[in-house]
């Protein structure tokens, strides 16, 4: 019998294993970057990259409407994590931004970046 139970275990864990799914998207144009992720960056990382136009006095605008895990924003030598959902502004440099993403912790939900003038 316990032989039984074990197996039963081991398969459920495999079944359950199996059955999550994981995703991270990018859409880039000069304007808009947009990632939409689920689950993505469990155990391991998925990463993306993109790149978008910075005009003279803007920022970059990030909103997230996330219900789990971090998006980390890569740009030169900084970075900028993304760990609730909300509004807030990085500053970049003026002109072509190229920046790379990770998620971690199974990140969930949709980040929007933008650049928009400083307020």
């Amino acid at each position: 019998m316990r032989k039984f139970f074990c197996a039963l275990m081991v398969a459920t864990v495999l079944i359950v294993a199996g059955c999550t799914s994981s995703s991270l998207s990018v859409t880039s144009t000069d304007s808009e970057i947009t990632i939409e992720a689920e689950n993505a960056g469990g155990d391991d990382t998925r990463d993306g990259d993109g790149s978008v136009v910075i005009p003279e006095g803007a920022a970059l605008n990030v909103n997230a409407d996330i219900t789990r895990g971090k998006l980390i924003i890569r740009f030169g030598n900084r970075e900028h994590v993304v760990d609730k959902s909300g509004e807030t502004f990085i500053d970049v440099p003026t002109g072509g931004c190229d920046l790379n993403f990770i998620a971690t912790d199974g990140l969930t939900g949709k980040i929007t970046l933008r650049p928009l003038p400083k307020v």
